[in-house]
C-alpha cells in the first residue's frame, strides 16, 4: 500500500511540473500583466536642421520572458513609424531616422516616442505606451532668410 501511495505522489508530482512549465514557478504561469517598460530614453534629444539618427533605448523586464519590444515615433506630420528594438548590453535599442527640417517658418520639428512590448505569455503594453506622455526629440529649423529689406 505504501508502494502505490508513494507511486501516486510521484506521478502527481510530475504533472505538477509539467503544467507548471517545469520551472515550479506558479506565478509566471498566472502573468497576466504586460511587460514593466522602464527609463525610456532618446539620445541625441536635439538635431541640427539636417536631421540624423536617434537611438531610443528603454529597460523591460517581465518574469515570463520578453518576445517583442518596439517604439512607436510619431513624425511631425501626425504619422507613426514602429521601429523595432533588439537587446544590446541589457537594454532594448532601436534607431530611428529623422528628416530634416525644411520649414520656412523657423519653427522646430518635434517627434514623440512611446515604447511598448510583449511577454512571451503574450501580455502586451497597452497604448499609447511607455511613457504615457511621451518623451520628445526635436529637429532644429533652418535659419530663416533674412526680411525682404523695404526701400
Amino acid at each position: 500500500m505504501q508502494g502505490r501511495i508513494f507511486l501516486f505522489v510521484s506521478m502527481l508530482t510530475v504533472m505538477v511540473f509539467v503544467l507548471l512549465g517545469c520551472t515550479g514557478n506558479r506565478f509566471v504561469q498566472g502573468d497576466l500583466h504586460p511587460p514593466r517598460i522602464s527609463d525610456v530614453q532618446v539620445n541625441p534629444t536635439s538635431l541640427r536642421f539636417s536631421g540624423g539618427q536617434v537611438t531610443i533605448s528603454a529597460k523591460v523586464e517581465d518574469p515570463s520572458g520578453i518576445a517583442e519590444v518596439w517604439a512607436e515615433v510619431q513624425k511631425p506630420d501626425g504619422t507613426k513609424e514602429r521601429v523595432v528594438m533588439n537587446l544590446v548590453g541589457g537594454v532594448y535599442q532601436g534607431t530611428v531616422m529623422a528628416a530634416a527640417n525644411t520649414r520656412n517658418d523657423g519653427q522646430v520639428e518635434t517627434y514623440e516616442v512611446r515604447v511598448r512590448a510583449r511577454d512571451a505569455k503574450g501580455n502586451e503594453t497597452p497604448e499609447p505606451g511607455e511613457p504615457p506622455g511621451g518623451i520628445s526629440f526635436i529637429v532644429q529649423a533652418p535659419m530663416k532668410p533674412p526680411d525682404e529689406p523695404t526701400f
